[in-house]
């Protein structure tokens, strides 16, 4: 399980802190960050989400309990985030928004794969792609909304701000690849390769772009943020584990919808509001601390997952 666990963490810490380093090295030239992250938002990671997508298993991948159980975590936590957000902490628009995406995303892209696939086989992979789902079809084109309405003022009504979110690569590659593997079609092995070369790149340079960030942020940890970590760590898979129990899942498809929610907060999150200059450094602090909560969260996280019957 410590093996697991560096496995999961090790790579993410070591790459902030490369970033870390540059940022304070002046080795990368002052807005490198936000250039870097709107590559992660723009190019490379909606391509890696297509691709997931589209070589799934539609089958599994559909299994209602299991999706209601997921489905609950994250976008039921984003509705608290966004109540806490606004009613606790009285923030407004792009910046409750943001707060919501950050205390409801979790690392599936980066953090996931290791802990999954150790719990629950390959199998485990189907949960980046239907957490990947939920959070391109609902929370992110929500939180876009509120970003466009935030740069715009009161111009552009809701109508046209939901357009300009459906039309962000974020949202609308990822559900490109969910049709082409619900018609059947298989992508061609060239189409794979190009988009791979690519896709790949997400996860390396969204932690590097994170690295700057913080480089150039205050370590703080204050109520908004612990919170935001407390809402993500623990109540998240809390809530995924109570609805999935109470609906009748179980086996490998409730230890993975279950240890979607342990993952930390997801680098996403952050790239998004460097990408778009809104809650940028507390975004970045919740990232970093709730990835080092993480090491707690996933440790009792497998635990209870091993006591599962399989």
């Amino acid at each position: 399980m410590g093996a697991l666990i560096v496995s999961a963490l090790g790579p993410i810490v070591f790459v902030i802190g490369l970033g870390w380093l540059a940022g304070v090295r002046g080795l990368m030239p002052e807005g490198a960050g936000p250039a870097l992250a709107r590559f992660v938002v723009y190019f490379a990671l909606p391509i890696n989400l297509f691709v997931a997508a589209a070589t799934s298993d539609p089958g599994k991948l559909f299994h209602p309990l299991f999706l209601l159980a997921l489905g609950s975590g994250l976008v039921g936590l984003y509705v608290v985030g966004w109540l806490v957000s606004r009613y606790v902490f009285r923030r407004r628009g792009a910046e409750a928004a943001l707060q919501a995406l950050a205390c409801s995303f979790p690392n599936m892209a980066y953090c996931g794969p290791p802990v999954l696939i150790a719990a629950a086989g390959q199998a485990g992979l189907l949960a980046v792609v239907a957490g990947n789902l939920f959070v391109c079809l609902i929370t992110v084109p929500v939180t876009l909304v509120a970003i466009a309405g935030h740069r715009d003022g009161e111009g552009r009504g809701v109508g046209a701000a939901l357009v300009h979110a459906v039309g962000q690569p974020l949202v609308f590659l990822p559900v490109a690849g969910t049709f082409v593997s619900v018609l059947g079609f298989r992508l061609s092995p060239i189409v794979l390769q190009a988009a791979d070369e690519i896709g790949r790149t997400a996860a390396g340079v969204a932690l590097f772009a994170l690295g700057l960030v913080l480089s150039h942020t205050r370590p703080s940890l204050t109520r908004a943020i612990a919170t935001n970590v407390l809402l993500k760590n623990v109540l998240q898979p809390a809530l995924i584990f109570g609805v999935g129990f109470a609906v009748g899942l179980h086996g490998p498809l409730l230890k993975m919808a279950f240890l979607t929610g342990v993952l930390p907060s997801a680098t996403e999150v952050s790239a998004l509001s460097a990408a778009r200059g809104v809650y940028v450094q507390e975004s970045a602090a919740t990232t970093l601390a709730s990835t080092l909560f993480s090491v707690i969260s996933i440790t009792v996280g497998l635990a209870v997952a091993a006591t599962l019957a399989p």
